[in-house]
């Protein structure tokens, strides 16, 4: 074989044989129109299952119903359907209702990027495309516990904590009207310590079915109080100061989010968020990144890791009030009776500082204000009101205490 192609002859006819093919390929079609040549030879080709694409104003409208799929079929010289076959191009049928609003359209079905010298035929022609407006809902995330007969004997569960308190679904008219539900599901099993995690959000409809829409956040934050003679607790920087007139925290990130706490099981059971340090907003004039060493809280023996940092972020403030929030009573017992003192309605107002955009979306219904009165014993107490609420935003409270009474209750 190495001889045959050292011989410059057989080389030589190789060459000719290969471009003659080459010529009769691209010339096939030339010769068919000539006279007394070759015969002309007209094929078929139909194409199944073509990807229908829909082009359409899709920050307003939700595609509802149209056909997935298309058959093409293709007429024209052989050879010119053997080259598609084999080179398969880039093509597309496009239904187009980019210009439509609202409703159910019939539009014709384009073609490109076929071959200019094949005909092309769509079945159907024509197509049916319904179009509608989208629309946004917001729902309170309701927890689900998973294995709660599995939490390790002595402990118990407390109240839930979400962070944010309602969630939003964008989606079709219809498909908004079905959801009722929005909730996150955690695995307590085996809990010996306050659960701090991340759950994804799930919708439901008013029969229990779930859904497939989008949601925001997709994920949210939960806390539930359980005992520990060590814990895991989030981490948060204590704010002194004021930043300049008019400009506002608008992202505040600490790495680590969280920390391990060690010591006396009466101690640590009353640290829910250990402080990372203080941020002097008065030293702040611009975004910056800021190294600190966690100081101890009083009776904690260690905490891990002992180094945070901390990204700060500043832009515009702005500020608003929002009154009449409910308070919510969390950790009591079965057995003790807790009630606001001197007839006080159970409400404070809030007030919310931050940047005019994050402000412009947030309502009450996403601040929740609550006392935990689980480490309480019996007696009269003012309680510190906690707030939970939106990201990137500072609150304030009108009365940071109210006045509860805890006793026994009566039979």
């Amino acid at each position: 074989m190495d001889k045959l192609f050292n011989n410059h002859w057989f080389v030589k006819m190789i060459a000719f044989f290969i471009a003659l093919m080459l010529f009769t390929m691209v010339n096939i079609d030339d010769m068919t129109n000539q006279t007394g040549l070759l015969p002309t030879n007209q094929a078929t080709y139909t194409l199944e299952e073509v990807e229908l694409s829909v082009l359409y104003n899709e920050e307003v409208y939700e595609l509802i119903d149209y056909p997935e799929h298309v058959q093409v079929t293709l007429k024209g010289p052989q050879t010119s359907i053997t080259l598609f076959q084999l080179a398969r191009g880039s093509y597309e049928v496009v239904a187009d209702v980019s210009d439509r609003g609202e409703g159910a359209h019939t539009v014709s079905v384009e073609h490109r990027g076929f071959p200019s010298d094949l005909s092309v035929s769509v079945e159907p022609q024509y197509v049916r495309v319904e179009l509608q407006e989208k629309q946004t809902v917001s729902l309170p995330v309701q927890v689900e516990f998973m294995n709660e007969d599995e939490v390790v004997e002595g402990y118990s569960l407390g109240t839930p904590i979400v962070s944010p308190v309602n969630v939003e679904v964008t989606a079709a008219r219809d498909q908004v009207s079905q959801v009722k539900h929005a909730r996150a599901f955690i695995d307590v099993s085996g809990a010996d310590q306050t659960i701090e995690d991340a759950a994804p959000v799930q919708l439901y409809d008013e029969n229990g079915n779930e859904l497939d829409l989008e949601v925001e956040p997709a994920v949210v934050d939960i806390t539930v109080p359980v005992t520990s003679p060590n814990r895991t607790v989030p981490t948060r920087v204590t704010r002194v100061g004021d930043l300049p007139e008019g400009m506002s925290i608008d992202e505040l990130e600490i790495e680590p989010e969280e920390v391990t706490i060690y010591g006396p099981l009466e101690i640590i059971d009353n640290i829910n968020v250990i402080s990372v340090g203080e941020l002097d907003l008065s030293d702040l004039d611009e975004s910056q990144t800021i190294e600190m060493t966690i100081p101890l809280p009083n009776g904690v023996e260690s905490v891990s890791p002992e180094i945070a940092t901390v990204q700060v972020s500043i832009a515009e403030e702005e500020t608003e009030e929002f009154e009449n929030i409910p308070i919510d009573l969390i950790g009591d017992s079965d057995e003790d009776e807790v009630t606001f003192m001197d007839g006080i309605e159970p409400s404070t107002t809030v007030i919310a500082q931050g940047a005019a955009d994050l402000l412009a979306r947030m309502t009450a219904d996403d601040i929740q204000a609550f006392v935990d009165v689980s480490q309480l014993s019996r007696g009269e107490h003012d309680v510190d009101v906690q707030i939970n609420g939106p990201p990137h935003i500072r609150f304030q409270l009108r009365d940071e205490t109210i006045p509860v009474q805890i006793q026994l209750k009566s039979e």
